[in-house]
């Protein structure tokens, strides 16, 4: 999550190709036809949009349904049982005494001093309630691991919305710097044009060497390119910004709000309370709790179960309740004959079953599901210590940071009155065009290391407040 952001600021002048990345994109699309949104989208705008769209997160918001159901699953599993059934037959009435391992699949009928095929009809209709009414503690433990299933969803859930919150919101500051940039790169290119108008017209009248219109002319090609450069890297810039949004076709413009008008206040990044977890490590601990009461939900497969039961049931048939003189019992086919309940019959009581095997085997089940929490609980540790030494970086790069902020306007400066003076020695004839062109370009890397310096500060508190686990410090100065 933390890697995404991959903050270099200790070398701001190794960053410089970075700023030459920047384009407009109010330019791309006007040079292609396209239209594009008239209003920009803030930060807080661009985390909110990327929130409800992109894909990951609707699937993680799906996961925590499905868990919520889980839960309401469990509890209706604990519910009265209720099975009603209703049959109707036609079968022979033959049957032969003795014993028989009842499995339901071979039904019992009628009985005869002699056998024979003939069919009668017969019905039955019944009820049946069975009710766990006491676990021993299955039940709530069954519960208790739904609930946790619940809150392990909802962390990875908010562990994924925060680290896209992270890098989206990277993303736009690097979208930002870009988009600074282009102005600075058409401003550089516009005082090569100005100068390369002025040297042109001295040439043609003999008051510069022609030489000097050559190299203005070669200044301001390096300078177009520079343009056109930072417009390739810029428009890459906003893809993978649209592409985090997940409207990767969407044309997007940026506000840069206070980013380049005011610094940030670093102190309280600094200074930020790091008692509440943040969300990578309380998805890491729902996964430990989740586990745990896994573990304990297979010790209490070895309780048993008491349940009330009950049933009511009546029965039809076309054999008759006395047998005639011949000891046989008369046999009436009409379908008339069976369908109509003849005898009506219920039950009540309880039921204790206990699965005796079922200590065997969550003895070694229990014993893999604990070294699954072992498992959990050695990667929640590991996390921890990364997400220490990552405190530590950020903590330091916003230093750093600060630092720059503090130099890069003092070189501007110097660049901007270098390049004054330069020019007006050049127009006196004092010096050549090469310390002019000298001095633009100085002028240009301090501009840029300036917009560079105040983005990678705003990177650099962004940074500090991933590690924090809240980009409350970061926004509440928007």
């Amino acid at each position: 999550m933390l890697a995404a952001l991959s903050i270099s600021i200790t070398g701001i002048h190794c960053r410089r190709g970075l700023l030459l990345a920047a384009v407009g994109l109010l330019s791309q699309q006007a040079a292609v036809g396209q239209t594009v949104p008239t209003t920009p989208l803030t930060l807080p705008q661009v985390l909110e949009v990327a929130q409800t769209t992109y894909p990951t997160l609707r699937a993680r918001q799906a996961a925590v349904e499905a868990a919520a159901a889980d839960v309401r699953t469990t509890r209706a599993n604990y519910l009265p049982q209720i099975t009603m059934q209703a049959q109707a037959l036609n079968g022979t009435s033959n049957q032969v005494r003795g014993a028989a391992l009842g499995g339901g699949a071979i039904p019992i009928s009628g009985v005869r001093p002699d056998f024979s095929s003939q069919t009668t009809w017969t019905s039955q209709a019944g009820l049946a309630v069975e009710w766990p009414v006491l676990t021993f503690g299955r039940y709530q433990a069954l519960v208790q691991r739904a609930n946790t299933g619940v809150a392990q969803a909802q962390a990875d859930y908010e562990k994924e919305l925060f680290a896209r919150q992270v890098q989206v919101a990277d993303a736009y500051l690097l979208a930002l710097v870009a988009q600074k940039s282009v102005a600075l790169q058409a401003a550089n290119l516009k005082r090569a044009q100005a100068l390369r108008t002025v040297i042109r017209a001295g040439a043609l009248s003999g008051i510069r060497a022609g030489i000097d219109s050559s190299v203005t002319n070669a200044e301001t090609s390096r300078a177009q390119l520079q343009l056109l450069t930072s417009q390739q890297q810029a428009l890459q810039q906003r893809v993978r910004l649209a592409g985090l949004l997940g409207v990767p076709t969407q044309a997007i413009q940026l506000d840069s709000m206070q980013f380049y008008t005011k610094l940030p206040n670093t102190a309280p990044a600094i200074s930020s309370d790091t008692t509440r977890l943040p969300p990578i490590l309380r998805a890491y601990q729902q996964r430990i709790r989740a586990s745990e009461a896994q573990t304990n939900a297979l010790r209490m497969n070895t309780r048993p179960t008491l349940s009330l039961v009950g049933a009511t049931w009546g029965r039809g048939s076309g054999i008759g309740n006395r047998a005639g003189e011949n000891g046989a019992f008369a046999i009436d086919p009409a379908l008339s004959a069976g369908i109509p309940f003849k005898a009506y019959n219920y039950v009540l009581g309880a039921s204790l079953s206990w699965n005796v095997t079922e200590l065997w085997r969550t003895k070694y089940a229990t014993a893999a599901q604990q070294q699954r929490v072992n498992q959990a609980q050695a990667e929640y540790a590991q996390q921890t210590l990364q997400l220490q030494m990552e405190r530590q970086n950020a903590v330091l790069q916003l230093e750093l940071a600060r630092q720059t902020t503090k130099e890069a306007p003092l070189q501007l400066d110097a660049a901007k009155r270098a390049y004054v003076q330069a020019k007006a020695r050049y127009d006196a004839g004092l010096d050549n065009l090469v310390v002019l062109t000298q001095a633009a370009v100085v002028l240009n890397r301090a501009e840029t290391d300036q917009a560079l310096a105040v983005n990678n500060l705003w990177r650099a508190l962004l940074l500090r407040a991933a590690t924090n686990g809240s980009l409350s410090v970061l926004l509440d100065q928007l």
